[in-house]
């Protein structure tokens, strides 16, 4: 009888310890990143030629100002790191990378802007804009692209002192970034697609 008890509190014991795991598993969510809005494909082709009745568009301005660029390649690095950081899924069938995107950074309280470079490397492009820029951004976009105008490039400093350069073509619009030695140029897209992006639809 003693040894069928010590048997049943032997076994006791090992199932006991068998409920106290030794490992943790850590659940992978992405609690701290929100996927505002994206554009998966362009379909906006820009012709090579732009008409020669376009009016004249006067020089650019802010973007040649060598301390912006200097600020611009300081966050360039960091940027384009924090968007390498998070997995976003690639396209379903073609398995390419989002043609732009834009994430919300919950800890930092600030959007996170991506475009993919259609001028030289076909590489992600990133830089931070808080709320406000993004608010006043959107509105800025939509009012011009409900204008319809021919051309037009406009030189917007956000509020870290990058330059974005916008070029607006009727209801296409395309952004451009300059490093100091190229153009980092995004692809044309259309009003309904910036709408998506910026998570107004």
């Amino acid at each position: 009888m003693k040894t069928q008890k010590l048997v049943l509190l032997f076994a006791f014991v090992l199932c006991s310890c068998g409920l106290f795991s030794q490992i943790e598993v850590v659940e992978q969510t992405s609690s701290n990143t929100l996927l505002i809005g994206k554009i998966s494909h362009t379909s906006a082709f820009q012709k090579a030629g732009l008409s020669r009745k376009l009016p004249i568009v006067d020089p650019l301005k802010r973007v040649s100002d060598i301390e912006k660029i200097t600020a611009y390649k300081k966050l360039r690095t960091q940027a384009n790191e924090a968007f390498a950081s998070v997995g976003i899924r690639r396209m379903d069938l073609v398995g390419e990378e989002f043609s732009a995107s834009l994430l919300f950074f919950k800890d930092q309280e600030k959007y996170l802007l991506t475009f993919k470079n259609s001028s030289y490397n076909y590489q992600n492009e990133s830089f931070w804009i808080s709320a406000q820029t993004k608010k006043e951004l959107y509105q800025l976009l939509d009012t011009e692209l409900n204008k319809k105008v021919k051309f037009k490039n406009i030189e917007v400093v956000l509020d870290n002192n990058i330059v974005l350069v916008i070029s607006i073509n009727r209801k296409k619009v395309s952004f451009s970034l300059w490093d100091g030695y190229n153009w980092v140029n995004s692809y044309w897209y259309r009003h309904f697609k910036i709408t998506n992006l910026f998570g107004e639809s």
